[in-house]
């Protein structure tokens, strides 16, 4: 059984490498109709995330994109906390 972790969870993706594409390419496209109330765009992070398990290029953008916006995470943190607030008085 193929599974995803995200953090401490683990979520169950379909067996078979077809089933993967199929429900990884349902999602990006579900969230290429972010507009509509049941469907958003969520959905393309998470087809991303499940075509990642089969396809090396998907998974190389992924990860690259993880970094970076880990990066600019930790670095907007640290700009915060060093920055001293207004004045007063």
């Amino acid at each position: 059984m193929a599974y995803i972790r995200i953090g401490s969870a683990k979520i169950r993706v379909p067996r078979t490498r077809a089933g993967r594409t199929a429900l990884g390419g349902a999602l990006l496209a579900g969230g290429a109709f972010w507009w509509l109330p049941l469907l958003g765009i969520w959905m393309v992070p998470a087809g991303l995330v499940v075509l990642s398990v089969d396809s090396h290029r998907v998974r190389r953008f992924r990860r690259r994109n993880e970094v970076k916006t880990l990066r600019w995470w930790r670095t907007q943190r640290k700009r915060a906390r060093q920055e001293p607030g207004p004045k007063f008085g």
